[in-house]
């Protein structure tokens, strides 16, 4: 009876060595048939009567055989300790998944609330736009071949557009461009900033996509044009910061090539131009709307109340450097904008503020006619 029962127990445990070695779970039982194993063994020991110890050698040697051919011994005693790190790789994945997904729906979130055209551009030639950038761009679908994208942009522009895209590495990987797109029948212009991305052993290019056309996006360079104030309200502006009493610099300032800019491209690059001459100034020298006029077509009035900012443009004026470097470029169209400058320094506040006006447009006047090729004239200078 022992001799069955010691033959049924190595049966099941070359059973359960087949199952585990084809990485089947099996559970409680494989305890419990671990446990009738060594409990044959206890009892084969015991069994000196009906098993002679030769048997029993053999018996074990076969069965430690068996083990050894289909486990390692990593398999039968770190099995334990396996099973918890395989329940911590478990836990921790399920974490970066919920994670993941959280990411990715915030993500989602954030392209939706976009007012902006955005756009990812893959390494295989696919491109991804938000439904911003399809109605700037007059696409139907969300994704499609860069190729397509390509064109639709105005021939004198594609070349610098792929040409840009081209150059961009990991040191020098954001652009920033303008260039026109065909939607329907007439084009529209587009600015576009962006930045390359590596990850892993591919790369993609992430750009901010705005239509510089005042039918489709009031927010641009060009509509600043129609936010400044007009020349009359300075006067009220000077009053109050004469009331003040501190001194400020008041100037003026003509772009004389923006007609032949005009009569040249059309009107439409001609206000782009302006616009962003005025975002660059307002960025280096003033950054205040409100102290922003235009007196004319092209002649225009900002007040400087910062005496650092005024040294920065007064070196600017005397030296050159990017403070005024006003080479523009818009697609493959490049010029040059030549502004003159009239400045006065006000430090007097009871005066009539149509004399201080006067002066300073006079200094523009000797500006514009100098022979000397300056550019500016700085009244008590």
């Amino acid at each position: 009876m022992l001799s069955e029962l010691y033959f049924a127990i190595m049966i099941a445990w070359l059973l359960l060595l087949v199952v585990k070695r084809i990485k089947l779970k099996i559970g409680a039982l494989e305890t419990l048939l671990w446990v009738l194993v060594g409990a044959g063994f206890a009892l084969d020991y015991l069994s000196v009567f009906t098993m002679t110890a030769e048997w029993l050698v053999y018996s074990a040697l076969i069965g430690l055989a068996i083990t050894m051919f289909l486990f390692s011994p990593g398999d039968i005693f770190m099995k334990n300790r396996h099973l918890k790190k395989n329940q911590v790789l478990q836990n921790e994945n399920k974490q970066l998944l919920i994670t993941s997904e959280s990411l990715r729906k915030r993500f989602i979130a954030m392209i939706e609330l976009l007012k902006d055209g955005l756009a990812f551009k893959s390494d295989d030639g696919m491109m991804f736009a938000n439904d911003p950038l399809l109605k700037i761009a007059g696409f139907d679908k969300n994704e499609f071949a860069q190729i397509d994208y390509e064109a639709r942009i105005h021939p004198d522009d594609l070349t610098m557009y792929q040409n840009t895209l081209r150059k961009l590495t990991k040191k020098k990987s954001m652009y920033d461009i303008t260039y026109r797109i065909k939607k329907a029948n007439h084009y529209v212009w587009i600015k576009e900033s962006g930045s390359l991305i590596h990850y892993e052993d591919r790369t993609m290019i992430i750009s901010l996509v705005k239509s510089i056309d005042v039918k489709h996006y009031p927010e641009t360079e060009v509509d600043m044009l129609n936010r400044l104030r007009i020349d009359h309200e300075i006067l009220e502006y000077l009053q109050s910061l004469n009331r003040q009493r501190s001194p400020y610099y008041l100037v003026f300032f003509e772009l004389t090539n923006i007609p032949a800019i005009n009569r040249k491209y059309g009107r439409d690059i001609g206000d782009l131009m302006m616009g962003e001459f005025l975002n660059k100034m307002r960025f280096n020298f003033v950054k205040e709307d409100q102290s922003y006029f235009r007196l004319s077509g092209i002649r225009f009035a900002m007040v400087v109340k910062d005496d650092r900012k005024y040294e920065i443009l007064e070196r600017a004026l005397k030296h050159g450097g990017e403070a005024l470097n006003f080479s523009m470029r818009f697609g493959g169209i490049e010029e040059t904008v030549f502004p003159s400058f009239g400045i006065q320094k006000i430090s007097v506040f009871d005066e009539p503020i149509d004399e201080m006006i006067e002066r300073t447009m006079k200094a523009l006047d000797i500006a514009l006619n100098d022979t000397t090729h300056e550019n500016y004239f700085v009244i008590g200078k």
